[in-house]
């Protein structure tokens, strides 16, 4: 039951550790992948008094990766359900040209400041409309969604490594006599703190294997999608198994660095 308890002891803020990192893991690859789909449906509105291509209009802004025109019948259309009576075919003539743009990632709001001025300074361009409230919402939003979760992780790190030292410190103090007298005899380091490095070995395998589970179980169920609020991610269990050989790495250094730590914390032999 003791030796139970001690596994315990260590394996919860190792846990704590691996599950923080893999969230940010998460949700850095969530956000990601949200830029990528909002570059795919995020477009400029550009007015010009005549036809424009894609070439001419990457000379001047080089991150435009199509154009689409407008159908002006979608506003002659409306004008005809107002009522409005016109010779519309002569007003198709005359009306601008209306273009989407889009571009090759989802912008900064500077980035569409100075892709807007840019833009302007085509001389058919007459207006440039960019959306940028909705925009700076949304970005601002991923910015919070990104900090929240690395002062998550910084916080939990930082306040588990202290719980990790602490229970080697108490292992250490459980095979304090064997370890001195292995001293006695000449081993050295290593060999002394074996028993410490093989039970922090165990206990990473098992909090590693246990944040795998749980992603695993999050990513077949609509819960991480609902606590991220992203309709689509497209993470796999292939990738939390990927992640799964960095989290055990990352715990077998942490578990490691400690057990040296409070070794050679100890008075010499």
């Amino acid at each position: 039951m003791k030796s139970l308890k001690n596994h315990i002891s260590l394996i919860i803020p190792l846990f704590a550790i691996l599950f923080a990192v893999e969230f940010y893991f998460i949700v850095d690859k969530a956000i990601a992948e949200y830029r990528k789909n909002m570059s795919k449906d995020y477009s400029i509105i550009v007015v010009s008094k005549k036809p424009i291509t894609l070439q001419e209009l990457k000379a001047y802004e080089p991150h435009v990766t199509s154009l689409k025109e407008v159908d002006s019948s979608l506003v002659i259309n409306r004008l005809k359900q107002n009522g409005i009576t016109i010779n519309f075919k002569e007003l198709k003539n005359f009306l601008p040209k209306f273009y989407k743009v889009y571009l090759d990632h989802f912008p900064s709001p500077d980035e569409i400041h100075a892709i807007k001025k840019k833009l302007l300074k085509y001389k058919d361009i007459t207006r440039v409309e960019v959306f940028l409230k909705v925009h700076e919402k949304i970005y601002h939003f991923l910015l919070f969604l990104q900090g929240m979760s690395q002062i998550f992780l910084i916080i939990v790190f930082v306040t588990s490594i202290l719980l990790v030292f602490k229970q080697i410190e108490v292992w250490h103090l459980e095979h304090k006599e064997r370890m001195y007298i292995m001293a006695l005899f000449g081993a050295p380091l290593w060999m002394r703190n074996a028993i410490l490095i093989k039970l922090s070995v165990i206990d990473t395998f098992i909090s590693a294997f246990l944040v795998y589970l749980l992603y695993l179980y999050f990513i077949t169920t609509d819960y991480l999608k609902n606590l991220l609020g992203v309709e689509q991610i497209n993470i796999t269990a292939g990738d939390i198994f990927h992640d799964l050989l960095w989290l055990v790495g990352l715990g077998l250094l942490i578990s490691v660095i400690n057990v040296l730590i409070v070794s050679l914390r100890q008075p010499r032999i």
